[in-house]
């Protein structure tokens, strides 16, 4: 036992009157005291896998159970149906090996794990033939990303068709995918963990397999990006459905993988113009500027591929590009790799730094050195698996060129200068030396359309007047001209992330009836001390995904009391409808009036504000800072976060000018053109809803501002980001609750990412900072799931353990019926004795005595 720490945190504290530890609460509701729990002191935490099943539930019980678990190395405890894990940040030795992968996917599930998880959900598949979602959140660096490839490798691995013996899982009949390097922590960018196969596995991997986890290496390389809270943090959302075949399986065989299908959702396309202090760009550029700048045959083998030796079990680190490839699972590396060795020209990346590129050179400055070696090296070897990956989908030769020739192209946009004539006018800057023809001439030749189109499409705009047919061209201000040239680099970068996955869900293959186990990696609840457009549009679906949980945690609350035959009226249950109706009523909520406001004359974000606080004022969701000029507060279930309105219009239409859209158009690069078809949500036209969640481009003419082959020019039609955004929301949790769901809670235990047991100190002990737990597990609804069950009955028992213990309360007759139900042994036997224990009229009149005597009367259940 410590001393009470900062802030009226959970503690443990000396209790000398009860002659041993107390567990205290405080937080949020003032200190308390409650009485010594012998269950929870020294290791009594550790026999609870599951938390409901202390007997007395409160909020101190959970925090002092897992710190108490996490000190000595698990991570992993049940609350109800929600599963927490704790990222230890380290590697925790034989926790996925092939002992517990094989254990797990043969249903013996003797401890909480992430492999458990997954495997409830692939019987519900086999045995029910229903679809299944596995909701998995937390805060960044929580160890989202890592649970996700996990749950994934359990899934693809067991439901592999490899030749399985009838009535067991492909993973319980040939040689499994070894251990990942550890626990959550980041494993080596680039792939799944490095889980080599054993030379006995039958076949290696299937290709739906070999595909599903080799998208990996893809989403990571141009969705993910270094921030200050984690290394490798994934920048968009994602829910992958892997499919599976049960029409002609019978209950005892194993669900075949026939398939798999990415939807992505917000794509934090704005970090390829800027980046918070200290964070980067998307992984992918960096890794092409190593590759191309490695030296000799480390750059010759970096755009060639490399290969590996399928099967390899030799300790590799992914060091070099022959390296990186063999780090991924079960001969994947080689299997990507292939032999044909296309030489990838690097047009436009070789002779820089990252350093010396504007989008870029913002965030360069001395950083402490990433696990697993040097940048440069590692980052090469991550980029030969990108290309690997990328061909392995379909993308090679020519096309893969193209792709990184636009990728080159945006970042030598960020270098035009655009300088004022006037207040009115712009230019690009001209080139230092005559002779040369700077970034904007580079970035031309590498998207291919004249440099002299380009420049006028930047600092200049066609306009009509109305009831007009000739158009007049007006002169765009510096500060526009800069506006035009990052939207152009932000939207050519979500058109190449949209080709991506498109071109992953093509080569894996989906049926749109198959039964599936989705898997939910999103984005956790964001506050920083400016909060814009992107922390809205996330905390509205934490919002939405919240809602969603309180209604799956009151549907199993009353299905317990329904078990026990009680009554049971909720008074209090969670409820944060007025927080969803709020930020999406149609007409009033928050993101329609922004919406509208877009499409208003004159609209700006001081306007959609001041309408919102007319609209708002006196709603209890909702409030205005008096002192903040534009600022605005919103109550949200985790917690009240300031948002800031100056931008919101802006990033919301998020517009593409139709001249650079015509420009861009006439490109002899057929990649180029094609994105610009392909990239409907932003040059969408027609009815149609532009883009879906998948990558698919809906059906529609031609983009907006491109002329049809009859001449016609379409208009760009009446959508913006958030109402895009609410669209695909929208079809998400449509998606999910039609399937069985199952819930992961990522914690992080300290801000600092530091292991769970610091071996450097005099005495180690696990870093836990209970402030930032109880934050987390407050704004992901663990402890208001706690508060649920406590408002119903706080004190539940196992029905075996209430006869063990009111047993002898029973007289002779009673008692000998109790002890036969239980002797039974048959399912509800130990429920029925409970029962009859129930009736006893001594234990009734034991119950009744405080209230008799005018004290509180405690609810209690056997469960």
């Amino acid at each position: 036992a410590g001393p009470a720490e900062r802030d009226r945190i959970v503690v443990s504290i000396p209790l000398e009157a009860a002659g041993g530890t107390a567990v205290s609460g405080g937080a949020g509701s003032g200190p308390r005291l409650l009485r010594r729990n012998a269950a929870l002191v020294g290791d009594g935490a550790l026999r609870f896998d599951d938390l409901t099943d202390v007997p007395e539930l409160h909020e101190a019980a959970v925090l002092h159970a897992l710190h108490a678990r996490f000190s000595r190395g698990v991570i992993y405890t049940l609350t109800g149906p929600v599963l927490l894990a704790v990222n230890p940040f380290r590697p925790i030795p034989g926790l996925y090996g092939p002992e517990a992968l094989r254990r797990l996917a043969g249903g013996d599930a003797p401890r909480p794990h992430i492999f458990g998880v997954a495997a409830m959900a692939l019987r519900g598949v086999q045995e029910r033939r229903a679809s299944q979602t596995v909701l998995i959140s937390g805060e960044s660096g929580a160890g989202k990303t890592e649970t996700t490839k996990f749950v994934m490798q359990f899934l693809a691995t067991a439901g592999a068709d490899d030749g399985a013996p009838h009535g067991q899982t492909a993973a319980a009949g040939r040689s499994l995918p070894p251990t990942p390097r550890g626990g959550i922590p980041p494993t080596p960018r680039g792939g799944v963990p490095p889980t080599p196969r054993s030379s006995s596995s039958r076949g290696g991997m299937s290709r739906v397999e070999r595909q599903v986890l080799g998208a990996n290496p893809l989403l990571e390389a141009f969705g993910n990006a270094r921030t200050l809270r984690n290394e490798n943090s994934s920048r968009f959302g994602k829910y992958i459905e892997l499919q599976f075949g049960v029409e002609t399986a019978g209950l005892e065989a194993a669900p075949r993988l026939v398939g798999a299908r990415i939807h992505t959702y917000l794509l934090e396309k704005v970090r390829v113009v800027h980046q918070a202090e200290g964070e980067r760009s998307f992984h992918v550029f960096y890794q092409a500027l190593a590759a191309a700048n490695a030296p000799g045959r480390l750059a010759r083998a970096a755009v060639g591929g490399g290969s590996a030796a399928a099967g390899s079990t030799a300790p590799l680190s992914p060091a070099t590009p022959r390296q990186a490839l063999g780090a991924l699972p079960g001969g994947l590396g080689a299997a990507l790799a292939g032999d044909e060795g296309d030489d990838l020209d690097l047009e436009g990346f070789a002779g820089r730094s990252a350093a010396s590129f504007a989008y870029l050179r913002e965030t360069v400055r001395p950083a402490a050195p990433r696990r697993g070696g040097g940048d440069c090296g590692r980052e090469a070897g991550e980029f030969a698996a990108t290309v690997a990956a990328l061909r392995a989908v379909g993308v090679g030769g020519q096309e893969a060129a193209d792709l990184f020739r636009a990728l080159a192209a945006i970042l030598h946009l960020g270098d035009v200068h655009l300088v004022a004539l006037n207040s009115e006018a712009s230019e690009v800057e001209a080139p230092e030396c005559p002779g040369e023809g700077g970034p904007l001439a580079v970035a031309c030749g590498l998207l291919g359309v004249p440099q002299a189109e380009l420049q006028a499409a930047l600092c200049s705009r066609t306009m009509r007047a109305p009831g007009e047919a000739r158009a007049i061209r007006v002169p765009s201000s510096a500060e526009r001209a800069a506006d035009c040239r990052d939207a152009l680099a932000r939207h050519l970068y979500h058109a190449i992330f949209q080709y991506v996955v498109r071109s992953t869900n093509s080569s894996v293959g989906s049926r749109d009836s198959a039964t599936f186990c989705g898997v939910l990696d999103i984005f956790g609840f964001e506050f920083f001390e400016v909060n814009s457009f992107e922390q809205l549009c996330i905390n509205f679906t934490n919002e939405l995904l919240q809602q969603f949980f309180n209604t799956f945690i009151f549907q199993n609350e009353a299905a317990l009391y329904a078990a026990e035959g009680i009554d049971w009226e909720p008074q209090d249950f969670p409820d944060n409808s007025g927080i969803v109706a709020l930020l999406q009523e149609r007409v009033t909520g928050v993101l329609p009036m922004l919406e509208e406001e877009c499409f208003v004359s004159g609209g700006s974000s001081e306007t959609w504000h001041s309408k919102l606080a007319r609209q708002h004022e006196g709603h209890a969701n909702f409030g205005i800072v008096r002192l903040r000029q534009g600022a605005f507060v919103v109550r949200h279930f985790a917690g009240p976060v300031t948002y800031t309105a100056d931008g919101f219009l802006e990033k919301n239409r998020d517009q593409l000018s139709p001249d650079l859209l015509t420009c861009l158009g006439g490109s002899s690069s057929r990649f180029v053109r094609e994105r610009l078809l392909e990239h409907g949500r932003v040059f969408g036209a027609g009815g149609r809803r532009p883009s879906a969640a998948n990558g698919e481009p809906q059906p529609q003419p031609q983009p907006a501002g491109l002329p049809t082959p009859g001449g016609r020019v379409l208009r760009a039609q009446r959508h913006t980001v958030s109402s895009e955004f609410r669209q695909q929301l929208h079809d998400l949790l449509g998606r999910i609750r039609a399937t069985e769901p199952h819930f992961v809670r990522c914690i992080k235990p300290n801000p600092q990412s530091r292991p769970f047991a610091d071996a450097s100190a005099p005495r180690p002990r696990p870093l836990l900072d209970r402030a930032s737990v109880t934050e987390q597990l407050g704004y992901q609804g663990v402890l208001e799931a706690v508060r649920v069950a406590r408002a119903g009955f706080p004190v539940r028992l196992a029905h075996a353990d209430f006869c063990r213990d009111f047993g002898c309360l029973a007289g002779g007759g009673l008692r000998r019926e109790v002890e036969e139900a239980l002797a039974g042994g048959a399912d509800g036997s130990a429920q029925r004795a409970a029962r009859l224990l129930l009736g006893c009229h001594e234990l009734r009149s034991l119950l009744a005595a405080p209230r008799a005597s005018g004290g509180a009367q405690p609810r209690q259940g056997a469960g």
